[in-house]
């Protein structure tokens, strides 16, 4: 009698232990789930952010492309001006280099923009007044600044927007936002002669410039068709942080669909840490001052 009471009592412990390690494995189960979720929603959060002002910061530089500002000897200075607007495919740029620079090799493609302005003087305000680089500084009244956009890798690997200008003495480049898979530019053209300023078509910087090397000689040197740029059309494809998004599907990610090949994502072709995270595209077409 005693040892079917004992067996009995056994029985009641061994079930209450599995019902207990039961009630575990789903806490944890569930903690696990919502620890996912957390990651998913904070690292699309501080995305959505970045993608943002990244966006914000491009329009602004895009908005002043080509502005004339007076006094100023180098904004009053005889043709040809400088060019407002500016870029190149598949390229990186040197941080020290006089503007565009040489070509460096891209990260995943990305390319690269160049946007020049006069700011003028305004009476009672800082050289320059309210008209701010990429960087957030003033650029002395009637001198053409610069501000470069392309995407280049941090120390620790990671790439990121950069901002490059012209400082008081030297070239200066500073980070925008980090995290940036590929940045990518197309401008609308105004092919109508005479100018209604509407871009009737969007071409990479290489169709500029073929569009110019056709060009006789004489013409070729004043780079006409990028005078023509009445717009100009960024995305940017931002990530989050390592095991931002679960799952063993691999996506792939168009920033300019139909109007450029190139600018594509496929994570598979990505080193495997830069897998499985969040993602997100943002895209603007910004419509331009080119005189």
């Amino acid at each position: 009698m005693k040892a079917q009471q004992h067996g009995l009592a056994l029985a009641e412990v061994l079930i209450a232990m599995g019902l207990s390690l039961l009630v575990a494995l789903a806490t944890a189960s569930l903690l696990h789930a919502s620890n996912g979720d957390f990651l998913h929603n904070g690292a699309n959060t501080r995305i959505d952010d970045n993608g943002r002002f990244a966006l914000a910061i491009i329009g602004q530089s895009l908005r002043q492309a080509g502005y004339r500002g007076e006094p100023g000897a180098a904004a009053a200075a005889a043709p040809p001006l400088p060019l407002a607007i500016e870029g190149r495919d598949a390229a990186s740029v040197a941080a020290n280099a006089e503007g565009l620079g040489s070509a460096l090799p891209a990260v995943n493609g990305s390319d690269a923009l160049a946007i020049r302005y006069a700011p003028a003087a305004i009476a009672g305000a800082e050289a320059g007044g309210a008209m701010l680089n990429c960087a957030g500084f003033p650029a002395d009244a009637g001198e053409w600044a610069w501000s470069i956009f392309y995407i280049a890798r941090a120390s620790d690997g990671v790439a990121e927007l950069r901002c490059k200008y012209k400082g008081e003495s030297d070239w200066g480049s500073d980070a925008v936002v980090r995290g940036v898979d590929a940045f990518h530019v197309l401008y609308g053209i105004d092919t109508d002669s005479p100018r209604d300023n509407i871009a009737n078509r969007y071409m990479t910087a290489s169709g500029i410039e073929a569009l110019d090397a056709m060009l006789p000689a004489s013409e070729r040197m004043m780079r006409p068709h990028w005078r023509r740029i009445t717009s100009v059309r960024v995305a940017l494809l931002l990530h989050g942080e390592r095991g931002s998004r679960g799952g063993a599907r691999l996506s792939s990610y168009e920033l300019l669909p139909g109007a450029d090949p190139d600018a594509r994502i496929d994570e598979a072709s990505l080193p495997a840490p830069m897998q499985h995270r969040a993602r997100r595209l943002f895209t603007a077409t910004v419509a331009l001052r080119n005189p």
